[in-house]
């Protein structure tokens, strides 16, 4: 058995839940309506990591070894070797001390083997040639470093990478390595059974007080994804929203664009959302920060949890000048991205994590500990005229209650070149395309309209055209296509062919294009997004798509791609678009997802950079290819209970009222005698019951509607229950009494005469 024992003592603050430890002792928190365990001391999560098959793929080249879910850790010239980051989660305020993992026996493959190393990924536009020379230097660094020794590479099966969060849990990332390797000797060991125990302590004064409230039901699918322990981590929180207020979607805005937004917010609210709308001036005044743009985060940090409003997805509106993006400081010689990622992780305060320095360079790697695990979904209107705001908001509402199968599942392909072995291995896009609408990888594509245009004469692809500027232009403005997908070199304001140098999309590709019939757009290429510029993505946002995923600066591209775990831009076109065109995922949740796959599998070639420039989409990040169900009314309430009374007597009944979304209701009951009843909000779909007393005699018509809680959504008064009070009757000879009630049975209208 081999025991190793990493010592970390990290003294970060995370938010998160509660804890669970040996032992135990019942809880309440007021207000909060959940009991469960907890103890606040220090303690253990372990955790054994699931290793699965491997494969080994030999060449004359070299070796390749893959693992099902696992990606790798792609440092240029070091051995191509999976690598997986695993988000682990500890209780609320506890603080990292140690991460130990022990693993089972080592297995020394049989045979000799030469790994090959991770490729240089290359600038999918204008190269520096200086640039490149210097990456060129450090590949070769790196390459000699490892493959001149014999020493074990990677020299740690598992590796603390950094503390993080989602909502409210507090997480650990770690990365498991499961394969080690001697270059010299050509030695490859298997490592298959991990366990990681991760230690941790309390900071003085933590209260059961500092549990952040945020139970979502919509969150909790992806935090099971997310947590590796999410079973276990699940049982440490309150349950209860414990809402003041619930607004899932915000906008923040202009005060100038207010009522141009309305069709965006009207729309989202027929589909079951609540709306709230920011102005940029209401938070600068409200707000305390560094800028506009820190302000704007602390508003989204304060009410993002369920104990606040519940934020799912924020759409900025307005030009990066009047609603600010982040700018971020990268010493790569790319240029300073800006970034709305800035808005979307929320864990900590920015001198805790995007500037914890405090020298105003946000985003600097290995200084400023931002972890990449988003909070919320956010996208752009990248535009303040309000003629233009208010046409993008129209055609998002046209986009989702379009229907049709000829456009909604109807896909335009664009794949140039980006290299052709000069010196870098020869990558035709085509093959991006192909994957990720093969029906055998992606079942949801088999009935799916595709149109290709490769590079005619070089491609070794089936196409239907040419890819070039007049066939782009012809083909997208006379037909319907619900995603358009392009991939090649770029700039600001154009997509380039690799052998004609041509461009075969750009600004001047927009004024064509149907505007009845807008694309979810997904641009592999460098800069398309770049805000220091007027950008495609831009233009296109105004006649031609409702959304737009774009770099912001330049991008990096992986000589050679054939797999989604080999990383870089063309990983991130494959995510994204199977999780749009799967219809499982909105673009802004498809967006993010895409952001963590890149993160946890090692996708990314300089981490903090290209999370950045891609941490941008233009769109409202709740559009979704998958047709839309509107928000129906709960239905009419039911009522049962006796019809039959007397004077000051209470007597019970039951509501019960159905919502098909699930959303929580309020019963207002009116009972008939001019008192109405208005209940608090209840879970759906569960009767409730209410007594009452009638102190006067008579016939009372009992009636209920049921609210949605959230979206206010009313039903129909229900017809009315009956229940009398009869006036009290003198002894009578009983056998004619029982005549009567007998009669009356069948002829209830008698009642009343003789009440």
């Amino acid at each position: 058995m081999k025991k190793v024992v990493i010592g970390i003592f990290i003294s970060v603050l995370m938010i998160g839940s509660i804890l669970a430890g040996a032992n135990t002792v019942n809880y309440y928190i007021e207000g909060k309506e959940h009991f469960g365990l907890f103890n606040i001391e220090d303690g253990e999560i372990l955790v054994s990591i699931p290793i699965g098959d491997y494969e080994i793929i030999q060449s004359d080249n070299g070796d390749e070894v893959f693992i099902e879910d696992f990606g790798s850790n792609l440092i240029p010239g070091k051995p191509n070797l999976p690598s997986k980051i695993f988000q682990i989660a500890i209780p609320p305020g506890a603080i990292l001390k140690d991460v130990d993992f022990e693993c089972g026996e080592s297995l020394i493959l049989d045979g000799i083997y030469q790994i090959l190393p991770v490729d240089l990924p290359r600038v999918i536009g204008e190269e520096n040639p200086e640039l490149y020379e210097q990456e060129q230097m450090k590949y070769e660094e790196n390459y000699e470093s490892v493959y001149g020794s014999d020493d074990l590479y990677p020299d740690s099966i598992v590796e603390f990478v950094q503390n993080s969060g989602f909502r409210k849990y507090n997480l650990v990332d770690i990365r498991v390595n499961p394969f080690s390797y001697r270059p010299i000797s050509g030695q490859l060991i298997f490592n298959s059974d991990i366990t990681v125990t991760i230690s941790y302590t309390f900071s003085d004064g933590f209260t059961y007080d500092d549990i952040m409230v945020d139970y979502i039901e919509e969150t909790k699918p992806l935090a099971e994804k997310i947590i590796f322990n999410y079973d276990q981590a699940k049982d440490w929180y309150p349950e209860g929203a414990g809402n003041k207020e619930i607004y899932d979607f915000v906008i923040i805005t202009i005060d100038s664009l207010t009522s141009s937004i309305q069709p965006l917010v009207e729309w989202e609210q027929e589909k079951g959302r609540s709306v709230y709308v920011a102005t940029t001036d209401w938070i600068d005044s409200t707000y305390t920060g560094f800028d506009l743009a820190e302000k704007m985060r602390n508003f989204l940090r304060e009410k993002y949890p369920s104990g606040e409003w519940g934020i799912l997805d924020v759409c900025l509106i307005g030009h990066y000048d009047d609603v600010p993006m982040r700018r971020c400081y990268q010493n790569v010689g790319y240029g300073q991205p800006e970034t709305d990622y800035y808005y979307a992780e929320l864990s900590l305060a920015d001198d805790q994590s995007w500037d914890k320095d405090g020298d105003r360079k946000y985003g600097e790697t290995k200084v400023d500990p931002i972890d990449f695990t988003a909070e919320v979904n956010v996208g752009r209107i990248p535009w303040s005229d309000p003629s233009t705001v208010e046409q993008i908001c129209e055609k998002s509402v046209v986009y989702e209650t379009n229907t049709n199968p000829s456009f909604k599942k109807n896909i335009l392909l664009l794949g140039s070149f980006f290299w052709n072995n000069d010196p870098n291995p020869r990558t035709d896009n085509a093959v991006l395309m192909e994957y990720k609408t093969d029906p055998e990888l992606h079942p949801w594509m088999e009935d799916w309209t595709m149109t290709r245009l490769y590079e005619e004469g070089y491609s070794d692809y089936p196409m239907d055209y040419n890819l070039n500027w007049n066939n782009v232009k012809e083909i997208w403005s006379n037909d319907s296509y619900a995603f358009v997908n392009w991939a090649g070199h770029g700039s600001p304001d154009a997509a380039w062919l690799y052998f004609t140098h041509g461009h075969f999309v750009g600004t001047d590709t927009c004024q064509y294009l149907n505007d009845e019939f807008p694309s979810i757009v997904f641009a592999d290429s460098c800069s398309n997004s770049d805000t220091d510029h007027f950008n495609v993505g831009q233009a296109l946002l105004q006649q031609g798509a409702v959304g737009f995923l774009g770099a912001t600066k330049v991008a990096f591209g992986m000589p050679g791609w054939d797999n989604p775990m080999d990383g870089s831009s063309q990983s991130l076109d494959y995510f994204f678009t199977t999780a749009c065109t799967s219809g499982d995922y909105t673009q802004g949740e498809a967006h993010q997802y895409a952001l963590h796959e890149m993160y946890v599998n090692g996708l990314w070639y300089y981490i903090n950079y290209e999370m950045f420039e891609w941490g941008a989409l233009w769109g409202s990040p709740d559009i979704s290819m998958a047709n839309v169900v509107e928000n129906q009314k709960p239905t009419v309430p039911e009522i049962a209970g006796p019809s039959k009374g007397v004077p000051g007597t209470e007597y019970c009944f039951t509501f019960q009222s159905f919502d098909l979304e699930g959303d929580q209701i309020k019963y207002f009951i009116d009972w008939g005698d001019g008192n109405i009843t208005e209940l608090d909000c209840q879970s759906p779909n569960l009767s409730v019951e209410l007594c009452h007393t009638y102190d006067e005699k008579g016939y009372f018509n009992i009636k209920a509607k049921a609210k949605e809680c959230i979206l206010g959504q009313e039903s129909d008064w229900s017809n009315p229950h009956l229940f009398i009070v009869p006036r009290e009757r003198p002894a009578a000879n009983s056998i004619l009494l029982r005549f009567v009630e007998r009669f009356i049975q069948f002829f209830p209208w008698l009642e009343r005469l003789i009440i």
